[in-house]
């Protein structure tokens, strides 16, 4: 009886499967869902075994993923790095520790447009028209931060600033023991070039947390790089 039950569970789940996917805007939705689900879950999982000292949190936006650090490192240092005047600022009132600044390779200042609608495309390389939000934001590198403990997190979401940050890592580099950092694949992608520094720098590819496609085409990623040491490498995904 036990094995007729779950051939007919079986048989069901497969038909509801088939069905939603029959249904081109809702399996759009869902599988959209499902992979933001994943990606938030793994990422949970990897921070809370990471026994990180403290967490930078850079291009914050309005806390994604710093309420997930919040949430599985409740106890854990967390600093969010964010230039958007409105998202810093939602950012504080959501309580969490800001430097409204822009990651780059030298201090100073530089340019911040918002080219979409979306508050999360704000870059310092991208090139807004001239009707579109611009800000003249300061810039820091990582080695600036106060930032405690011998291991550390750092996380990068810069929409293409990634490598220009990660030369201001400086002194940073020895107590950093993970990187989580969005890529782009293909002949103009960062994926490439950073996979080579930061396997030069004694890091290792340790998991991707997600896959999506923009509307462009261009395929992004979320990627785990953990330290090549015993202990970095008993957090890995």
């Amino acid at each position: 009886m036990r094995t007729e039950a779950h051939a007919r569970l079986y048989e069901l789940s497969s038909r509801l499967l088939l069905l939603l996917l029959r249904t081109p805007g809702l399996r759009d939705v869902l599988t959209r869902f499902a992979k933001i689900w994943l990606r938030q879950a793994r990422i949970a999982g990897h921070l809370a075994r990471g026994s990180y000292d403290a967490i930078v949190d850079g291009g914050a936006s309005i806390g994604e993923f710093a309420a997930l650090a919040r949430l599985a490192c409740p106890g854990t240092p967390l600093l969010c790095v964010e230039p958007h005047p409105a998202s810093a600022a939602r950012l504080r009132q959501r309580g969490f520790s800001v430097i409204e600044a822009a990651l780059w390779h030298e201090p100073g200042s530089a340019t911040l447009t918002q080219p979409t609608d979306a508050v999360t495309s704000c870059s310092l390389l991208a090139a807004g028209a001239p009707e579109r939000p611009a800000w003249t934001v300061p810039t820091l590198r990582l080695d600036q931060l106060s930032i405690p403990g011998a291991r550390v997190l750092v996380k990068l979401d810069l929409q293409g600033a990634e490598p220009q940050a990660l030369k201001g890592m400086g002194e940073l580099w020895q107590r950093c023991f993970g990187l989580l950092l969005e890529v782009s694949y293909g002949e103009q992608g960062s994926y490439e070039p950073l996979r080579a520094l930061l396997t030069g720098k004694g890091f290792f590819e340790a998991a991707t947390f997600n896959e999506l496609e923009a509307e462009d085409g261009v395929v992004e990623a979320d990627k785990l790089w953990l330290r090549r040491d015993r202990d970095a490498a008993k957090a890995q995904d």
